[in-house]
């Protein structure tokens, strides 16, 4: 991110609900880009940290950057971890040999130049992997997100769903999107490329609904609870909890 943007407010509630949800794609990255023992790595957004301790298990020299003061504060339970611009990164020129970017680089205010101080600070042949939420149609949370729409703005039409602006299934071929532009404008070229489930767990309706409305009053959670419980009826379980299942998808990128 380029600024709080609201972001440690929210950051120990993060930390909590979210922090974990990307564990399958952040291994997925580690495998991709090789990352082991004496790896230099930067972590871009590295929100509540929970990468930083996944680098270190597998022997990197991990640094993660967030613009949140109160996420930094968290992270650095996990690592070493520091206040920065996404645009505006505290490094040398080739000073890492992996830059990781998850759920990350499309809230940054200028992604242009976000990605190339990615590729600035890589060494020549450095990798860049980036995760994001996949396409909405693959995405559990995606029916609950259109449910709240509906609700709210019933005369709107249609859903946008995920944040990552991901085509529905079945729309056909998807339009490039600012990153795929962003990265093509640095010369980045694809390496590997995949996708990987990952869940979103809930004890009952009441956790379900403060984990989907994160940041949200008391009072506005209580009058949508109801709207996210109906919408989650498909994904619960037995017991009463709640599991929903989406999709990342990852990427790496080289300009060498």
């Amino acid at each position: 991110m380029t600024e709080d943007g609201g972001w440690s407010a929210l950051a120990e509630g993060w930390a909590a609900r979210w922090g974990g949800v990307s564990a399958p794609a952040r291994q997925a990255l580690i495998t991709a880009c090789a990352i082991g023992p004496g790896t230099r790595v930067l972590d871009v957004g590295c929100g509540s940290g929970e990468f930083l301790a996944d680098l270190a298990a597998a022997g990197a020299r991990a640094i993660g950057v967030d613009a949140s003061p109160a996420m930094v504060a968290i992270a650095a339970r996990h690592g070493d971890a520091r206040e920065a611009d996404a645009a505006a990164l505290p490094f040398g020129a080739d000073s890492f040999d992996v830059v990781t970017a998850i759920t990350v680089l499309h809230l940054t205010d200028d992604l242009d130049h976000a990605v190339l101080e990615c590729a600035r600070v890589l060494r020549p042949g450095g990798l860049l992997g980036i995760a994001e939420w996949g396409d909405t149609g693959r995405n559990d949370l995606a029916v609950i997100e259109q449910a709240l729409e509906a609700a709210l703005a019933p005369d709107a039409g249609g859903a946008a769903g995920l944040e990552s602006g991901g085509a529905a299934e079945g729309a056909g071929p998807p339009h490039p999107t600012p990153l795929d532009l962003a990265l093509d404008a640095a010369d980045f070229r694809l390496v590997a490329h995949g996708e990987v489930e990952v869940r979103v767990r809930a004890t009952d309706a009441d956790e379900l609904a403060t984990t989907v409305l994160l940041g949200e009053d008391e009072a506005t959670i209580g009058e949508l609870s109801a709207v996210i419980q109906t919408a989650a009826e498909p994904f619960r379980q037995l017991d009463g909890s709640y599991e929903l299942r989406n999709t990342f998808r990852w990427r790496v990128v080289s300009r060498g």
